[in-house]
C-alpha cells in the first residue's frame, strides 16, 4: 500500500535523442559561461500549433556553480558541479530556461535526487529529499504554452508508522486531494505513503481499503500581507465545493439537485485566516424560521486538528475542535476541545455569475491555528430543518475520519501558477 517516491500517474515519458541545437541556440542558452555544455537533446513532439518541440539538457561546471551554492551542486559520482538547466525549443522560438535544478542535498540528510523525463508536449521532473520528514514528488509540465499541469507529492517521517501523506494537486482546477492510512484498518504499518488507488475518478472517504481520503483547502499565492476589502468575493483562485458532491462529500442526506445546489469556495489566506464564500439558492427561496438551534440553519462547520503528533487520521475528540459559523457570521462552539474561536467578518457580494453570496473571514490571533489539518463541512437547511452536509472529509460517529492539511502553494518561478489578484471585486487566477 506504500510508496516511497511517487511518480507521475498521468504520463510515462521516455527519453530519445535527437539531433543537436544549432550554434545560435547553444550561445543563447549557454549565455557566456565558459563551462556550459549541451549534453542531451530529447524529441518532445509537436507544440498544439504544429511547431517541433525539443528539450536540451544543458550541464554546468563548477566555476558556473549558482551564486547561493558556496559547494556547488551535487552529481551521482559524488562530485561537484554547477547544475543542470533544460531548455524549451520550440520552433523558431528563441530558447526558453524551463527547468534549472541544483543538487545540494535537498534536505539535511542528504537523500536528494532529480530525474527528469521528456514525452511529447511533456515534461515531468520527479524529486526527493528532506531530514526527518522525507519528501518526494513529480511535477507534470505541458511544453507548449509551459505549464504545470498536476502535482504528486509524498511526505513522511522516515521512523514514525502511518504518519504519510500523499497529495494530488490538479492545477488546471486547483483542486487538492490527499490520502492518509487509516491505522484503525491498515494492519501493515510501516513507513510512507499509501499509494492512490488504481480507480482515481472513484474517489471517496475510503478510496480503498485501509486508505483515508480527503479535499484539502489551498492557500494560493496572495503576495506579502495581502489585503482583502469587505465586500470581495472569490472568484477561480480555487474551486468549489458544492452539496451535489462535486469535491467534496455529502455525508448526509442525498446530493442536491442542480438548481437547488449550494456553492462553497473556501481558501487560505495563511495557517490563521480563512476565506469561505457561500452560494445557496435554498436561503433565498426559502427564509429561515426565526428561533431555534443553528444546528438547523444553514451553516459552516470546521474541525481543527490539535494533535501535536504527526497523525491526522481517527483523531479523538480532546484533539479536535468543532467550530459552527451561521451564515450571519455567529460563532458557535461545537464539540472537542474548548480551543480559541476566531473572529468573524462578514459581507453580502457577487460571484462572478452575479449571483448574490456571503463571504466570511474567520481570522485566529495564534499564527499557526491551522498548522495541524482542518475539515470544512457546509449544512444546507430547508423549512428549519438540516437537510444535508457536504464534507471535505469523510465524517463517522460525529468526527472526522481525517483532518487534511492546508496546502499552501509558493511563488515559485518555475511553476508560474496558483497566483490570485483582486480584479473587478474578486480574487482571480493571475494572469
Amino acid at each position: 500500500m506504500r510508496s516511497f517516491f511517487l511518480t507521475s500517474l498521468l504520463i510515462a515519458l521516455p527519453f530519445a535523442a535527437q539531433a543537436a541545437p544549432t550554434t545560435a541556440q547553444t550561445e543563447a542558452m549557454c549565455q557566456g559561461r565558459k563551462t556550459c555544455k549541451v549534453e542531451k537533446t530529447y524529441d518532445a513532439g509537436k507544440s498544439p500549433a504544429g511547431a517541433t518541440l525539443e528539450v536540451v539538457e544543458v550541464r554546468l561546471g563548477l566555476a558556473d556553480k549558482p551564486q547561493d551554492q558556496e559547494d556547488g551542486c551535487r552529481t551521482d559520482s559524488g562530485d561537484k558541479n554547477g547544475g543542470v538547466e533544460y531548455w524549451l525549443l520550440d520552433g523558431t522560438a528563441a530558447p526558453r530556461r524551463v527547468l534549472k535544478l541544483c543538487n545540494d542535498g535537498y534536505g539535511a540528510s542528504g537523500v536528494g535526487e532529480d530525474e527528469v523525463k521528456v514525452g511529447p508536449d511533456r515534461l515531468s521532473h520527479w524529486q526527493t529529499g528532506g531530514s526527518s520528514w522525507r519528501w518526494s514528488g513529480t511535477v507534470t509540465y505541458a511544453l507548449s504554452p509551459w505549464r504545470p499541469l498536476a502535482e504528486k507529492s509524498c511526505s513522511y517521517h522516515n521512523v514514525t508508522e502511518n504518519s504519510g501523506t500523499a497529495t494530488d494537486l490538479d492545477y488546471a482546477t486547483m483542486v487538492v486531494r490527499s490520502i492518509v492510512e487509516d491505522p484503525l484498518t491498515q494492519l501493515d504499518r510501516s513507513i510512507g505513503c499509501a499509494e492512490w488507488p488504481k480507480d482515481s475518478t472513484a474517489f471517496s472517504p475510503r478510496p480503498e481499503k485501509g486508505v483515508l481520503g480527503a479535499y484539502d483547502i489551498v492557500g494560493p499565492i496572495l503576495g506579502d500581507n495581502p489585503k482583502i476589502p469587505s465586500g470581495t468575493a472569490i472568484g477561480d483562485c480555487v474551486a468549489p465545493m458544492t452539496t451535489a458532491g462535486t469535491n467534496g462529500f455529502v455525508v448526509y442526506g442525498k446530493p442536491a439537485p442542480a438548481d437547488q445546489a449550494a456553492e462553497i469556495r473556501s481558501m487560505a489566506i495563511s495557517l490563521q485566516s480563512l476565506l469561505i464564500q457561500v452560494y445557496d439558492p435554498l436561503t433565498a427561496a426559502q427564509p429561515a424560521p426565526a428561533g431555534g438551534s443553528w444546528i438547523n440553519l444553514p451553516h459552516i462547520e470546521l474541525w481543527i486538528g490539535l494533535n501535536k503528533e504527526e497523525g491526522r487520521a481517527n483523531l479523538p475528540l480532546n484533539q479536535l475542535q468543532q467550530i459552527g459559523v451561521g451564515l450571519d457570521g455567529k460563532v458557535y462552539r461545537g464539540v472537542g476541545a474548548a480551543a480559541a474561536l476566531p473572529t468573524v467578518q462578514r459581507w453580502p457580494a457577487r460571484d462572478a455569475e452575479g449571483r448574490p453570496v456571503t463571504v466570511l473571514r474567520l481570522d485566529w490571533k495564534d499564527e499557526y491555528a491551522l498548522l495541524n489539518g482542518v475539515a470544512l463541512v457546509y449544512s444546507q437547511a430547508e423549512n428549519g430543518k438540516q437537510t444535508r452536509l457536504v464534507s471535505t472529509t469523510g465524517i463517522a460517529g460525529n468526527r472526522p475520519l481525517y483532518v487534511p492539511s492546508i496546502v499552501q502553494l509558493t511563488d515559485d518561478s518555475d511553476k508560474k501558477i496558483g497566483r490570485c489578484q483582486l480584479k473587478n471585486g474578486r480574487l482571480a487566477i493571475a494572469e
